[in-house]
């Protein structure tokens, strides 16, 4: 999948030089030649790479090797065209020294033509080796296909359907069945374990949350209701604090096992003591309602122990989990009262998942619905498959391309085979994406782990920082976001999770299949660690660090001339002072209190998004004034000094930075200046 990846790679960095040719440089002609040339050889490269989608890369290593030679060589041009800017930008804040005194003294001018003849020449090595990729591609077969070209803006109809909130179809006795069971006022077991078990993409989750809404469950349980995502790893410290962060809304500080214990017992009594009625009814305590979802581990000994937890909070008869798993052996090994088999969909159902996904409430014109429903015997009764198929079609009328759908699905085959079905669907749903920057963005989101609820705002802003979104005559980076985040929400690659009061989509998740094969897609550079390995492939270039309650070493020299994005759970890496040049997105938390914002931030030229709202930081050091180039997120609680923000509201650009929210006391709460000095 490199070569998928790095499409939209060369795009933007000859997006960027262009834009560098065009700005009102003094370049000598010699530079403004080399760039031209730069230019010309990197689009003939995207040609080729047009014939590289077509080969198998994976068993090629050669060809994976060049696809690697090229990607460095793109990164390395973002460096000299980043550098170039960044400079262009420091000479023009050090022209208004007379009139900004307090800045002035943070940037100590380089010779320019010393510097023009250091850029000259990194572009010259620059097309050497691109001319040296250019030769090797020839020797490996892959040849320039018709001229590359920019695609054009995704066409997204924003007047649609809701993407996101998809009706649960086929699954009302489930539910139903579910809920009498955890009502029956005649299990008087203190823990009363239902499992919901079936394959990969029956919609486990989504029946568990449908259960979760049901008006007799929060009668029942009132707000007592808690729910995790166990996945891979059974940890029994990390599931408690997030039953104590599903009961408050808030995140966990303390994370020590009897604090947590002692937290949860008291939220559930709090809870209990909000509800008016009969004492006898006050009488039964704590009764409350676990959802386990994604449960993987064969460990007997981890339910154990998280079964003791459990019976500590209340031991009084009426308290219920449910268990979503794959594995019928989970269900067994954790002492299922009863197990649920979740079934397969009907063709009818699972065609009525396509159609609604694709035409809405539309009229189907006969043709259609033939193919469609041939389309839905295929879809072995897994409604993933069937809402990401009809997001494929999404608005499509056309036969031809009904009918090259139905041909390119396989028939379901045996159990074993049903997880390659799967992603043999999801491909075919990522292939069709309308523009290559578009599958960037979707590969991107596998940084954050399973179950995450991605803030869409967020997201967009670290698609910015990241350089995945390229603005246009008609639409700014953040409409342009906007637009790819509402079309992979048409193609049923995102899973709504909230809105606001205004019916805006708030936050997504990502199906746990959907979340493997956008890792599958960036798996030589995207890279998301949840274990105390300290190994890490030299090739990471995105990097989320997890890794429980324990504090690991972790040693980054090897990946951190490469490294894009560091996301951090656990404070501010203790090798963090090396050479981080192109790092554009940084975001940390669990932080100790006195642990320093490091100095090396100061160097960080790429950074584009720094999120440090997780820290008990609460005061920004005078060095980080050296930035220019980048955005700072959800800032909270902050003591600034008045003198280190500098803002106005005439300032024209070059020199807007985009908006800086910050949350701070006093009269620095809010939002200062859309256009700031650092």
């Amino acid at each position: 999948m490199e070569n998928i990846i790095l499409r939209p790679i060369v795009d933007a960095t000859v997006s960027k030089v262009t834009a560098l040719a065009s700005e009102q440089l003094n370049l000598a002609l010699g530079w403004r030649q080399d760039l031209e040339r730069f230019c010309n050889t990197m689009n003939m490269l995207g040609g080729v790479l047009q014939d590289a989608d077509e080969r198998h890369v994976a068993g090629n290593t050669n060809l994976k090797d060049w696809l690697e030679r090229l990607r460095d060589v793109a990164d390395e041009a973002d460096d000299v065209f980043e550098e170039i800017r960044y400079e262009n930008l420091r000479h023009q804040v050090a022209e208004l020294k007379p009139k900004w005194k307090k800045v002035s003294y943070f940037f100590t001018l380089s010779n320019p033509l010393v510097f023009r003849m250091r850029m000259a020449n990194r572009v010259k090595k620059l097309n050497t080796d691109l001319d040296d990729i250019n030769k090797r591609a020839k020797r490996l077969g892959v040849q320039e296909r018709l001229a590359h070209t920019s695609a054009p803006e995704p066409r997204v109809n924003q007047q649609t359907h809701s993407f996101l909130a998809q009706e649960v179809v086929g699954r009302d006795e489930d539910v139903d069945q579910i809920v009498s069971l955890l009502t029956d006022s005649s299990n008087q077991e203190a823990i009363s374990v239902i499992s919901v078990v079936g394959m990969a993409g029956l919609g486990k989750t989504t029946l568990a949350k449908k259960v979760c809404a049901d008006d007799k469950i929060r009668e029942y349980f009132r707000e007592k209701i808690m729910w995790v995502c166990v996945s891979e790893i059974f940890d029994v410290e990390r599931i408690l604090w997030e039953m104590l962060e599903s009961l408050t809304g808030s995140p966990c500080t303390n994370k020590n096992r009897d604090t947590l214990l002692r937290k949860i017992g008291e939220e559930l009594e709090r809870k209990e003591e909000k509800k008016e009625g009969k004492e006898e009814e006050k009488k039964e305590g704590k009764n409350y309602l676990l959802i386990l979802d994604d449960v993987w581990s064969e460990e007997s000994g981890n339910w154990e122990e998280l079964r003791s937890c459990l019976l500590g909070l209340c031991r009084k008869a009426g308290n219920r989990v449910v268990v979503t798993t794959r594995n019928r052996n989970v269900a067994s090994i954790m002492g299922s009262k009863y197990i649920h088999d979740l079934k397969q969909l009907e063709v009818d159902q699972c065609w009525f998942i396509i159609r609604q996904r694709a035409l809405g409430d539309d009229a189907v014109p006969l043709k259609l619905e033939e193919i469609g429903f041939g389309i839905a015997e295929k879809c072995g009764g897994v409604p993933l498959v069937a809402n990401v198929i009809g997001g494929t079609l999404y608005n499509r009328r056309d036969e031809t391309e009904w009918l090259s759908v139905k041909k390119k699905i396989n028939v379901w085959g045996s159990l074993e085979d049903q997880h390659r079905r799967i992603m043999d669907v999801l491909q075919l749903s990522f292939e069709r994406l309308p523009k290559p920057a578009l599958k960037q963005c979707f590969a991107f989101c596998s940084i954050f782990p399973k179950d995450f609820a991605i803030v869409k705002e967020k997201l967009i802003q670290l698609w910015m920082a990241e350089g995945f979104l390229q603005s246009s005559k008609e639409s700014s980076m953040e409409e342009m976001g906007d637009k790819y985040f509402n079309c992979l929400s048409s193609y049923s690659l995102f899973q709504e999770e909230a809105r606001d009061s205004f019916h805006n989509v708030k936050s997504c998740k990502i199906h746990d299949l959907i979340h493997d094969f956008a890792q599958s897609i960036y798996s030589d550079t995207m890279i998301i660690e949840e274990s105390s390995s300290n190994n890490m492939p030299h090739q990471a270039r995105h990097l989320n660090l997890k890794f429980g309650k324990e504090k690991v070493q972790i040693k980054l020299e090897d990946v951190a001339k490469k490294l894009q994005t560091l996301f951090s759970e656990q404070g501010f890496p203790t090798s963090l002072q090396g050479n981080f040049k192109r790092l554009r997105a940084l975001s940390v938390s669990g932080a100790d209190d006195g642990e320093p914002l490091p100095s090396c931030f100061g160097n960080l030229k790429s950074l584009r998004y720094l999120d440090i709202s997780g820290t008990p930081i609460r005061q920004l050091p005078k060095f980080i004034t050296k930035i220019i180039n980048f955005f700072i997120n959800s800032l909270m609680t902050y003591q600034f000094e008045p003198d280190l923000l500098i803002s106005t509201a005439s300032t024209t650009k070059p020199f807007d930075l985009g908006d800086l929210t910050i949350e701070a006391p006093g009269e620095l709460s809010g939002m200062l200046s859309k256009y700031i000095f650092l």
